[in-house]
């Protein structure tokens, strides 16, 4: 099995980054030193751009190992604070959201608990649809770092799985009022990270997200996705970690 690259911390992200390219960890931070790339930095979406790809290999004459075909990545939710509640994997959006309603159904209002998952289910298929694909063959959706899955204003919004949030909140997926749940998974549920072994879709595109993370203050800058779900589990022992922030 060849490496897998993660993006814990910055001291993670630059070790994965070597082990991509091959070289040392000393090398990718004369990388990150170098004016070039810093003025690059100043604007995100050129990091994403063949022109970085080069300048990297120009200053590494190196490019990212074709053997690397995976990353460990993170998925942002909420959890009732055991590991034994993902026993059953990472799963896709559909089964995920049932699964999720299923373990808080007792907290569930009575009288609301029949619609709570149809109505989940539907808002998975509708928004899967407007994304050009089916509700069972979606997610489940992940961060390339831990920094955008667990303090990002965006990952911290998806510890609220989002077909839930729409149920009372109106989007153009869901016309809100069904039922409330927030203080049901804020007040009995933790916030958590799993982290996961997938396919990457692209590693210069996995690459750019972990020098945008490297060259911006604090890790703030989460360029692209490059793990896309199928709506196939991942399996419980693909899950590297659980990860309560």
């Amino acid at each position: 099995m060849s490496f897998v690259p993660s993006c814990d911390s910055r001291e993670d992200a630059i070790n994965s980054l070597a082990q991509i390219y091959a070289v040392s960890s000393d090398d990718i931070e004369r990388v990150l030193r170098d004016p070039t790339v810093q003025e690059i930095a100043q604007e995100w979406g050129e990091i994403q751009k063949p022109g970085f790809h080069y300048i990297v290999w120009h200053l590494l004459n190196a490019y990212p190992r074709e053997d690397i075909t995976h990353a460990y990545y993170y998925h942002s939710t909420s959890y009732g604070g055991c590991p034994s509640w993902f026993d059953e994997g990472l799963l896709g959006s559909m089964q995920g959201v049932g699964r999720f309603l299923d373990k808080i159904m007792g907290l569930i209002p009575e009288d609301k608990r029949p619609m709570a998952k149809p109505v989940a289910a539907g808002i998975v298929k509708l928004r899967s649809e407007y994304e050009g694909s089916a509700g069972d063959a979606t997610g489940p959706w992940a961060w390339n770092t831990l920094t955008a899955a667990s303090s990002s204003e965006d990952g911290m919004n998806f510890r609220i799985p989002e077909a839930i949030r729409d149920m009372w909140s109106s989007s153009f997926c869901g016309g809100g009022g069904t039922v409330d749940l927030r203080e049901v998974i804020e007040g009995h549920l933790k916030p958590v990270v799993v982290k996961f072994k997938g396919k990457t879709t692209d590693i210069y595109d996995y690459c750019a997200s972990l020098w945008a993370y490297l060259l911006s203050d604090d890790g703030e800058c989460h360029l692209t996705h490059t793990f896309r779900g199928t709506g196939q589990t991942i399996p419980r022992e693909d899950i590297a970690a659980v990860i309560d922030v």
